[in-house]
């Protein structure tokens, strides 16, 4: 007879095992495809600055000198 355990961690390695071979190609959200198609487009500098508003670390372009906008959420840095 099978013990209950063994048959419950046998189902779960072998769970984890498909779940770790199978290889998905997880797509990129629609947001970053176009930040990134807006950074190839842009010609001047692109800094990476903490953005108050998305409270992470994000990219910015540079429209004046040290005038910084951020490329997620469109807030304006002034470091003058």
């Amino acid at each position: 007879m099978i013990e209950p355990y063994s048959f419950t961690i046998g189902v779960l390695t072998t769970g984890f095992v498909i779940a770790l071979f199978t290889n998905e190609e997880k797509e990129e959200p629609d947001e970053e495809k176009k930040e990134e198609q807006e950074v190839n487009n842009y010609t001047g500098k692109i800094v990476t600055l903490s953005c108050q508003t998305c409270r992470k670390l994000k990219r910015h372009k540079e429209l004046q000198p040290y005038l910084f906008e951020c490329i997620k959420c469109k807030r304006k840095v002034d470091l003058r």
